[in-house]
């Protein structure tokens, strides 16, 4: 690329970046890696990498980028997107390779906050990166939506292109884009270039693969996707896919292509622990430039505790907590649970309810369907031993009670019963998914209104 057209790249990059009405997903991994091969005649000529991002370019940017043209040059350019040749690919990646930082977003292992909620996730996205395709091909990282999903599929896309030096080509799907691409590609009714689409992914060594439940019940589209697939899985190039539900519950998609999800790795994210929260809000605080002095530690445990079903929420409502803070507070005032309660004012969820350990008892008992007062008898049976054991483990987790009082609270149980059971449940939790869920749905019970 000349450094004329450089230049005028980089201020249309510009221009895209900070438009509001640019998808950051777009801009990021289809805009970045384009440039300009020439300009001529008023038309200009944009290399992707990818038959992919042409159509994503050609159906969302091409006007506004005729239009920044517009701007700068001060006549009408129509703007083409087209693929390399092979020898322009060649030129490209020699020029990708000379760069020092060719990492397309801030999104990175070193950025992600680890915890209980993620660890799984965060260590078998990190384990790829050594060996790409080689184990745990392809890796399948579920979870609802604003967990971090995201966020580790672009640091693993990341860490490869730091520790391969660029020699392996990495592509990010977004399935929502292609599940609008691929079928204005069939009604085209072409089978030629609907083998170029599918051949684009040749050249590429790991497909990253983000919301496939948006792929569900579109068998033509899924024909597509799975013949991608397996050429990939064939050629042993690593795939990691994201979705907000487990293979397992997944609809619209084939029993074939549903064990294809279960042949390699699947790992789940739930919702942030206290702890996690926690970390992320003070993380949070110190990225925004914050003074992190005016909140309490008694105003960032209520958030961590009321706001964690995902990251988004938490950090929104820290967004609101500063924006009230602006708006009502004196330099360097102190915010106050008070102040908070203000805050969120029109939040009728929140209370300033004191959570206890009776309070933890009563929601327990409330979920499992027995009497509260039979969590304190001595009786063996099964479900209510089970019940008076993830109160106590609950009890010790949200309150920090030592086990002697935890005891006392359960009739007088000895301290060694109370640390039993609370070892049970706890190792309970780190070998069954479907009851660590259940434990989660009891914790979040107990701390939605917790001050």
């Amino acid at each position: 690329m000349s450094n004329d057209y450089q230049e005028i790249w980089n201020k249309i990059k510009q221009f895209l970046q900070y438009d509001e009405a640019v998808d950051p997903m777009i801009f990021n991994n289809y805009v970045k890696n384009a440039y300009i091969s020439d300009i001529n005649n008023n038309h200009c000529l944009i290399i992707v990498d990818s038959i992919f991002a042409k159509e994503i370019l050609n159906k969302n940017l091409k006007t506004k980028i005729e239009d920044i043209l517009e701007k700068i040059n001060h006549n009408k350019i129509e703007v083409n997107f087209i693929e390399p040749s092979d020898s322009k690919k060649e030129k490209q990646q020699k020029s990708k390779e000379n760069k020092t930082d060719s990492t397309i977003n801030n999104f990175f292992f070193e950025n992600f906050i680890k915890g209980e909620s993620n660890n799984e996730a965060y260590q078998a996205a990190l384990a790829i990166t050594i060996e790409p395709g080689k184990y745990w091909n392809p890796l399948f990282i579920y979870g609802n939506s604003g967990l971090g999903k995201t966020h580790l599929l672009h640091a693993i896309e990341n860490e490869i292109i730091r520790k391969n030096k660029n020699k392996k080509k990495t592509i990010y799907l977004s399935s929502e884009e292609f599940g609008r691409i691929v079928p204005e590609i069939l009604h085209q009714n072409s089978s030629n270039d609907i083998e170029k689409f599918k051949n684009s992914f040749n050249d590429y060594d790991v497909l990253l693969v983000d919301d496939i439940q948006f792929l569900a019940n579109r068998s033509k589209t899924n024909e597509i996707f799975f013949h991608i697939f397996n050429n990939f899985v064939n050629k042993q190039k690593q795939i990691v896919i994201t979705s907000d539900k487990s293979p397992d519950e997944l609809y619209g998609f084939e029993e074939r292509n549903i064990s294809r999800f279960q042949s390699g790795l699947s790992v789940g994210i739930d919702s942030p622990d206290f702890e996690t929260a926690l970390t992320i809000l003070k993380e949070k605080i110190k990225s925004l430039n914050y003074d992190p002095t005016i909140f309490t530690e008694e105003t960032l445990h209520f958030i961590a505790r009321n706001f964690n079903s995902d990251v988004r929420k938490l950090e929104g409502s820290l967004n609101r907590l500063i924006f009230y803070s602006i708006l009502y507070l004196k330099p360097n005032q102190l915010m106050t649970i008070e102040d908070v309660m203000k805050a969120f004012k029109t939040n009728t969820n929140l209370s300033k309810e004191k959570l206890t350990a009776k309070k933890i008892k009563k929601i327990v008992a409330e979920y499992y369907n027995i009497p509260i007062k039979i969590l304190n008898s001595s009786t063996r049976v099964k479900a209510i031993t089970n019940a008076r054991h993830i109160a106590m483990y609950l009890i010790k987790e949200l309150l920090n009670e030592s086990f002697v009082n935890i005891g006392n609270e359960f009739g007088g149980k000895d301290h060694t019963t109370v640390i039993n059971a609370y070892n049970k449940i706890k190792k309970n939790i780190e070998q069954n998914y479907e009851f660590k869920k259940t434990i989660e749905g009891l914790r979040k019970e107990c701390t939605k209104v917790t001050i």
